[in-house]
Formats: C-alpha cells, sequence, structure tokens
C-alpha cells in the first residue's frame, strides 16, 4: 500500500513543480510557435503526471474497477506520453527553422505515427492484444506494446539525432547549446520509461521526464537571453563571451580575426523613412551575413554590437580570406536589399582586425583597432 501511495506523491510533485514552470512561462506573453509547443509540451506532461497517479491508483486495487476501466485508465497516460513526444518533435523542427512543419502538408506527416499509436490503443482497449489482465487483477503486457513503445521512441530519437547533427554543424553559436539540450532530452525519459516498464511502482519515469523539461526550458531560457531579438543573432554579451574563449586558445593553422561592420547613413533611414525600415534594414543586414558565413560552420560567430554595427568573429588560413568574406557580404547586403524593394540604397563598410596571441590585447583594444579600419574604409568612400 505504502509503494502506491509514494508513487502518487511522486507524480503529483512533479505534477505541481512542472505545473508551476509553465504558469510561468504562459505568463512571460511570449508568442513565438516554440514557445507555445514548449507550453503544450508541458501541459500533457502534468496531465500525464495526473493519470499516471489515478492508473496505480486501480492497479494497486485501491480504487475499484472492472477490466475496461483498468485499461482506460492505462491507455489515458500512454496518450499523454504519444503526444508528448510528438508536441516535442515539433517543438525541435520549429527551433531549427522548418516552418513547413506548420503547413497542412508538413502536419499530416508528423502526425502518421501518433494516429498509428491512437488505433494500436484503440485495439488494446477491447482486445488482450496490447495488455490483459491477470487472475489478480494485474496488467499483462502483451507483444503489441513493444510496438506501441517505438513510436513516441521513434519522435524522441529522430529529434535527438537530428539536434545533436546541427549542433555541430551550425554556424550559429548561441543555437549550440540549445541544440545539445533538444539533443540530450530524450535520455532521461527513454531510460526512466524502460526501468519503470519493468519495475511498474517505481515511480522513476515522472522524475525523469521532468528534470529533462527543466534542462531544456533553463536552456532555452539562457539561449533568448544571449540573442539580439530584432536580428535573431548573437548579442554583444554572448559576443564578448565567445570571443574571450578564442582568445585563450588557438586553432592549428588559422589565426584569429574581428570584422566589425555598420551601416552607411543609417541615421538618415531612419529620420527619412521611419524607425521601422529602419529596423527592416538591420535584419537584411543580418540576413546577408547569416547567407555569406553560412559555409564557414563554426569558424565564423555573427553578433550585434549595438545600433548599427555588427561584429563577425571568424577564423581564417589568411588574411585574403577575410577579405574576401567582407567583400561577399558587403555584396550580399547590396543584393537583399535591391530584392527587397526598399526605397534606399543599403550599403555598409567593414573594418577588421586581426588578434596576436603573442602580443595579446584587451577585447576594447581588438575592437578599437578594427574600428579604425572601418573608418579608414569610410574616408576613403
Amino acid at each position: 500500500m505504502g509503494d502506491y501511495f509514494n508513487y502518487v506523491l511522486a507524480n503529483l510533485a512533479c505534477f505541481v513543480f512542472l505545473g508551476t514552470v509553465m504558469f510561468t512561462l504562459k505568463r512571460s506573453g511570449d508568442k513565438q510557435s516554440s514557445t507555445l509547443f514548449l507550453s503544450r509540451l508541458m501541459l500533457t506532461l502534468v496531465l500525464y503526471f495526473l493519470s499516471d497517479a489515478v492508473w496505480i491508483l486501480f492497479e494497486g486495487g485501491i480504487l475499484p474497477g472492472n477490466k475496461l476501466i483498468l485499461n482506460i485508465a492505462t491507455i489515458v497516460p500512454y496518450i499523454c506520453l504519444v503526444t508528448t513526444a510528438r508536441l516535442w518533435y515539433t517543438y525541435c523542427e520549429i527551433v531549427q527553422g522548418n516552418t513547413k512543419i506548420l503547413t497542412s502538408s508538413g502536419k499530416f506527416r508528423s502526425v502518421i505515427p501518433f494516429y498509428c499509436a491512437m488505433i494500436i490503443l484503440v485495439i488494446g482497449l477491447f482486445t488482450d492484444y496490447l495488455f490483459a489482465i491477470d487472475d489478480n487483477g494485474h496488467l499483462e503486457y502483451r507483444p503489441l506494446y513493444v510496438v506501441l513503445l517505438v513510436i513516441p521512441f521513434g519522435y524522441l530519437i529522430y529529434s535527438s539525432i537530428k539536434a545533436f547533427h546541427r549542433a555541430f554543424t551550425s554556424n550559429r553559436y548561441h543555437d549550440h547549446s540549445l541544440y545539445i539540450a533538444m539533443g540530450l532530452f530524450p535520455l532521461m525519459p527513454i531510460l526512466c520509461g524502460l526501468v519503470q516498464a519493468a519495475l511498474l511502482t517505481v515511480p522513476i519515469m515522472c522524475y525523469g521526464a521532468t528534470s529533462a523539461v527543466l534542462f531544456l526550458y533553463l536552456t532555452a531560457m539562457d539561449n533568448r537571453i544571449s540573442t539580439d531579438p530584432l536580428t535573431q543573432i548573437n548579442n554583444r554579451h554572448e559576443m564578448q563571451r565567445y570571443l574571450t574563449t578564442k582568445m585563450k586558445s588557438r586553432s592549428q593553422g588559422m589565426d584569429l580575426y574581428l570584422l566589425i561592420m555598420d551601416v552607411d547613413h543609417f541615421k538618415e533611414i531612419n529620420d527619412k523613412y521611419g524607425h521601422i525600415e529602419g529596423d527592416k534594414a538591420l535584419v537584411t543586414v543580418a540576413e546577408a551575413l547569416k547567407i555569406s558565413c553560412a559555409d564557414a560552420k563554426n569558424r565564423a560567430f555573427l553578433s550585434r554590437f549595438g545600433g548599427d554595427e555588427f561584429i563577425v568573429i571568424m577564423e581564417a588560413e589568411s588574411e585574403q580570406k577575410v577579405r574576401e568574406k567582407a567583400d561577399l557580404i558587403l555584396g550580399n547586403v547590396t543584393k537583399l536589399s535591391e530584392e527587397s524593394g526598399a526605397p534606399y540604397d543599403l550599403k555598409a563598410c567593414i573594418g577588421y582586425a586581426k588578434y596576436d596571441y603573442d602580443n595579446p590585447v584587451t577585447i576594447p583594444q581588438l575592437i578599437a583597432e578594427a574600428d579604425g579600419k572601418l573608418y579608414e574604409m569610410k574616408k576613403r568612400r
């Protein structure tokens, strides 16, 4: 009897804890698609904790019920788990930039395994193919149960592999920690789920799921703090943290460069066309940076320094590579502006400085050196 009540208390504790986190997230007012799906994921998990607590009371014979009621009490937690896995898959796709997942065709493809799981659960409700009740009133799992577990695990494992791949191939530095957290997310629920499948009355699944969601939530919040909200690239604080790390460790065969860029006549764009157009210009510049450095992977770090100034930290084999990258960035700024139909000519200037590991300087000194080269370019114009 005590084991069953401890099981209930464990689920209720996770219910209260994760419910508080979900309430905090909802109060933040963040309407991004990724945040909405993360909130829904938390909601289905707290419903799972509640339904799992009810299930153990039926399983232990504390609450009376016939075979149909016990089947329903067993199936509801699985519906919550499969729904959580599908929401998790959708959340991962959105964070990694797959906007097609929100289209009708994208939703249809992603929901096929979910509906297969629902069909299996319905079969299990009226037959003994999924699980059966033994003479003592306890559950016995049948082979179809393994098929049922494959579906949520499939969602989780696929998303984990894809997130790990993005973590080591994306050039968006501020996303790396989030991608790694997404890759690690399924490990605790899967391991704890396997243990609980073998030891039904050990309340470990709720702890594993809660710790995984909390880790993801904290990482996502940290990621948001490190991101410039307008341009969606790294902010000044994250740039300083990254550059401090790179200054301490030199990559073999590579030199470290800091490029600083600002928009020509940005004040005039704001004054003549308004701050909304000014914001659009900054977003265009950020997109030009992303496109120009897409092939650099982890060798280029993009950030907004403040106002109309941007900083790129990159490692290169030679100064010629840096000049080529700078020319590519400036060319893409003009190209994207023309394609957008902006009512002004959007141009920018870039200055750069090489960091000398043998004669190290501070970050402000390195920026000042690059800034000096920037204004030399402006004067030449």
